[in-house]
């Protein structure tokens, strides 16, 4: 199994839970216990959390239920047998529910690059994640689970094949889970935008899981504006061009060029009139040289394009 045995101060906690269900406590013994190791507040308020496990709720449900009598109903008394019952069940909630606790508890790891700067990442299940620049992600890795989240930015994941921990990315609003694939994600400003390169992944919306939708590889689809686009077929070549430092765009709105050139930005774009967010334009662009992308964009899109010294402002011309 992938999970570490449960040690002492997981049974303990569990029977001090068992205990505060029971009745009275002895305030000093259970706060000489909490104060005895580090982490065993957390480790007792994770088993309180467990006893909502059905496992517990089940065996209490038969040790409490009433015995009826042709005269009249009997209330139920906490005896010791109950009691033992009640620490038991917890016994069985502990298995089923702490790693999921322990995982919450467990701490993430966050990774970041500077605008412009292309990091290869090694994750500790073998998989790896190049991240674009002025990008952040939040990585937490267990036994059970492989969770990770984009929080700014762009990464390209590869994931390691795990039929038994299925590795789950969320980005703004929307949901990757994959076994094992490689696909990129992007926050590109109010959307969510998910390229496959290989494998199959599933995409839905956080808040609703009956929006899923199959992504094959060499497809891409988008979340905007609270919908998920159908998948569309995916240039492979112009989806792989930031990690050598270009852009490489096909009919692309400037709205959706902007954002990527950002991510290679020292300072951030400012679009004065915002009906040329709608032009649309194609090429290859050097990342590395945002002023001279912008200008060429400009060129192509008939907008100026003035440097302050704190952004790059688009005006019409």
């Amino acid at each position: 199994m992938n999970d570490l045995p449960i040690d002492q101060d997981d049974e303990d906690a569990a029977l001090w839970v068992a205990r505060h269900l029971g009745g009275p406590v002895d305030a000093t013994a259970f706060s000489e216990w909490l104060e005895g190791a580090l982490g065993r507040q957390e480790k007792f308020d994770a088993m309180w959390a467990a006893c909502a496990d059905d496992a517990v709720t089940d065996a209490l449900r038969l040790h409490d239920r009433p015995e009826r009598t042709a005269h009249a109903p009997r209330r139920p008394v906490r005896t010791a047998a109950t009691f033992a019952a009640l620490a038991a069940a917890l016994a069985v909630g502990v298995v089923l529910a702490w790693p999921l606790a322990r995982f919450a508890l467990s701490p993430a790891r966050t990774y970041e690059t500077t605008a412009g700067q292309v990091r290869t990442l090694a994750l500790a299940d073998g998989s790896t994640v190049a991240l674009n620049g002025a990008s952040r992600i939040r990585v937490k890795i267990g036994g059970a689970r492989r969770e990770v989240t984009l929080e700014r930015g762009e990464a390209l994941f590869d994931v390691h094949h795990d039929e038994t921990r299925p590795f789950v990315v969320a980005a703004g609003g929307g949901r990757v889970t994959v076994l094992g694939t490689r696909f990129d994600v992007a926050l590109n400003r109010q959307s969510v935008e998910l390229e496959v390169e290989r494998g199959l992944v599933r995409f839905d919306k956080v808040s609703d899981r009956s929006t899923s939708v199959l992504v094959p590889a060499a497809h891409q689809t988008s979340l905007t504006n609270g919908a998920i686009a159908p998948p569309a077929p995916l240039d492979l070549d112009a989806a792989a061009a930031w990690r050598t430092g270009w852009l490489g765009v096909s009919d692309m709105r400037l709205a959706e060029i902007l954002p990527r050139l950002e991510r290679w930005s020292s300072k951030p774009i400012v679009v004065r009139n915002e009906a040329l967010l709608q032009k649309r334009v194609a090429g290859r662009f050097r990342l590395s040289d945002p002023k001279a992308v912008l200008d060429s964009l400009g060129t192509l899109g008939g907008f100026d394009v003035q440097e302050t010294g704190q952004a790059y402002v688009i005006n019409t011309r």
